[in-house]
């Protein structure tokens, strides 16, 4: 069998899958999210019709192809054509219209799920909206539960659970690597309820810390610092300011901050100074093997 017959078995093969799937899509999005406009429609069904008589004029070429490389057919009566060339012709229409086909698709897919993204919005504002969201939470969907929770608030700004939805959407980007929008509800939150900014504070320098910004958390662990009403809350926020210190500046500063934070717990005569006393010595052993 030559090389022209074999394509023109997988030209009407390929030909008949690609129509096939064409109506099998076009009845899939005949609904109200997607489907064919009527220009897109007409054009495809040229195409196909183009296909077809390419088709018929090729097996018309083949059925009766002599032994030569070159078959010249004249169906029309108005000249001669190459069949290697009208084989290119039909691939060509191929990836036309497949690229139609996929362009149309990818349409359909877009609006499908700006629609979806529009229901699940309605959906979290209504009463229950915190419960669904809140499912996707235990999911694992983080990003998606957070944002959820979001849309509830903004339908219901005056939850008597606000500040604690507020902190599990912010918890929940944290856990989902959204750090920006972590950071930015947090800043929220702290304007909001302006009455916890001493541990708020704390949090916001953890958070900064994570993002490798770290002036800003020195900033932010000093004035949690100041703000601490207890020791064993300030000896805390001492231990997370030498592990700034640590990560930023290395171990020979990491050493001083934590025998710091050992000497200041001990005189408060609190035990607070034990995990910087294991971290100090820790470091010095680490040092000495060098």
């Amino acid at each position: 069998m030559s090389k022209f017959s074999v394509g023109l078995i997988v030209s009407v093969v390929v030909v008949g899958h690609v129509i096939t799937s064409t109506l099998i899509l076009g009845l899939r999005n005949s609904g109200p999210v997607g489907g064919l406009s009527s220009v897109d429609a007409a054009a495809q069904r040229e195409a196909i019709d183009s296909l077809r008589e390419s088709v018929d004029r090729l097996s018309v070429a083949a059925s009766s192809r002599p032994s030569s490389s070159t078959v010249t057919f004249d169906p029309a009566g108005s000249g001669a054509v190459d069949l290697a060339a009208r084989f290119d012709e039909v691939i060509k229409l191929l990836k036309a219209l497949e690229k139609s086909i996929v362009a149309k698709n990818e349409a359909s897919d877009e609006l499908a799920g700006l629609k979806l993204r529009d229901k699940l919005r309605e959906q979290y504002r209504t009463e229950d909206g915190s419960v669904i969201a809140e499912e996707l939470l235990a999911q694992g969907k983080f990003a998606a539960g957070g944002n959820g929770i979001l849309t509830f608030l903004e339908a219901h700004p005056d939850h008597p659970d606000t500040q604690d939805l507020m902190r599990r959407a912010r918890n929940a980007f944290q856990q989902s690597g959204y750090l920006d929008k972590a950071l930015w509800l947090h800043g929220e939150i702290m304007k909001k309820f302006p009455e916890h900014r001493g541990g708020d504070l704390h949090l916001l320098a953890m958070l900064e810390k994570r993002m490798k910004k770290y002036d800003e958390a020195m900033q932010h662990f000093n004035e949690s610092v100041e703000l601490a009403k207890t020791e064993q809350d300030r000896m805390s926020r001492l231990l997370s300011r030498a592990e700034l210190v640590h990560e930023r500046d290395g171990d020979s500063a990491g050493l001083e901050a934590y025998r710091e934070v050992e000497r200041s717990a001990k005189a408060a005569g609190i035990e607070a100074g034990d995990e910087a006393r294991k971290r100090a010595d820790s470091i010095e052993e680490r040092l000495a093997t060098r």
